[in-house]
């Protein structure tokens, strides 16, 4: 263990990363200091939020570096340590670089998960999940899904709910938990027809609306909603956020995960022309990030209820795991063309 393997970002990407965008270094490892601890990365979560961060704006943290690492979620393991407070062997998770290790000072290493970049967090592995699921159900994916369905959304029995990118990560266990929790009828907007069949074949969707195939996305919704939306779990903006917001029921409620659709755009997009309707309809809109969410009460008992339906197997949290660390652009390029079939993790080997 003398070297490292990272991948740099040389230029902030225009449209689709391309692998020119990039550059996979090898480092000498540094001898460790006191209070530092060697973790060696075992997995890297693949997210359409770091788009964003590679982005002059950054979206909702500061804009990753020039010439420094990609960061994403990862699980690693802490092979060495001069921290008496962390002993080797110790599983961690959270925000760290696209690497095969990484050298964590003591204000990196957190008591619970917090969304910030470059900090990671000891996890409990003692509900004897896979690793790789506590990048999914159990991890942020898990997490995202509840906190904005069930808290932001407050999604109750018999609701009507719209879920975009519903073959996604995210957008998959929305889907599923709402029709754990009592939804009434769970739509699902996916791009193709391979992506409708998983969501209501795997992912509990009493339909799907195939975007690609829809010239009219919103007389599509109002077809399947003619008694209008409760709830719309938002992943992807644009124009299909329009077409969810002109087919609100009263007292609607709409929860902003993520905007897929813009994030590779090179300029900014109008935003919806329609938000008189959350007006006409009383009802409201709210984006949220699931690092506020990390250790409440709240999501500790969300993940126990997880947890069990993984194991009774009324939860499906696919993954799509790749031993493609050579290849961690073009992997992540999938997400935006469809390539992945659940989970999309990468695998250090």
């Amino acid at each position: 263990m003398t070297t490292n393997q990272q991948w740099i970002l040389q230029r902030r990407p225009e449209g689709r990363v391309k692998r020119s965008d990039f550059e996979l270094r090898e480092t000498p490892l540094p001898p460790l200091g006191p209070g530092e601890c060697l973790i060696r990365i075992l997995y890297l979560a693949m997210d359409p939020a770091t788009r964003g961060w590679m982005s002059p704006g950054g979206g909702y943290i500061e804009p990753l570096p020039l010439g420094g690492p990609v960061m994403g979620v990862t699980v690693g393991k802490v092979v060495e340590s001069r921290n008496p407070q962390i002993q080797p062997g110790l599983t961690v998770a959270g925000v760290g670089p696209w690497a095969k290790y990484m050298v964590a000072g003591p204000e990196q290493i957190s008591p619970v998960r917090t969304g910030v970049v470059g900090v990671l967090a000891p996890m409990d592995t003692s509900t004897g999940h896979e690793l790789p699921m506590y990048l999914h159900a159990m991890g942020t994916s898990g997490g995202t899904s509840w906190y904005g369905l069930l808290d932001v959304a407050q999604m109750k029995p018999g609701d009507n709910v719209l879920v975009s990118g519903a073959a996604g990560s995210v957008g998959s266990l929305a889907t599923q938990f709402a029709k754990l929790k009592g939804a009434g009828k769970v739509v699902g907007i996916a791009g193709g027809a391979a992506k409708c069949q998983e969501a209501t074949r795997d992912y509990g969707c009493d339909a799907c609306i195939d975007y690609r195939a829809t010239a009219n996305m919103s007389a599509a919704i109002a077809r399947e909603f003619p008694q209008g939306i409760d709830v719309y779990f938002d992943n992807v903006g644009g124009e299909i956020l329009e077409a969810a917001l002109d087919n609100l029921a009263k007292r609607a409620r709409v929860a902003i995960c993520g905007m897929i659709s813009k994030y590779n755009d090179s300029a900014p997009s109008p935003g919806p022309k329609n938000l008189w309707n959350l007006l006409v309809h009383t009802a409201r809109i709210e984006g949220f990030l699931v690092s506020d969410w990390f250790g409440t009460p709240t999501s500790e008992a969300a993940y126990r209820q997880i947890s069990e339906w993984i194991k009774s197997g009324k939860l499906n949290a696919r993954l799509d795991i790749r031993e493609a660390f050579d290849r961690v652009p073009e992997t992540f390029d999938e997400l935006f063309s469809g390539g992945n079939h659940g989970r999309l993790i990468v695998k250090v080997s």
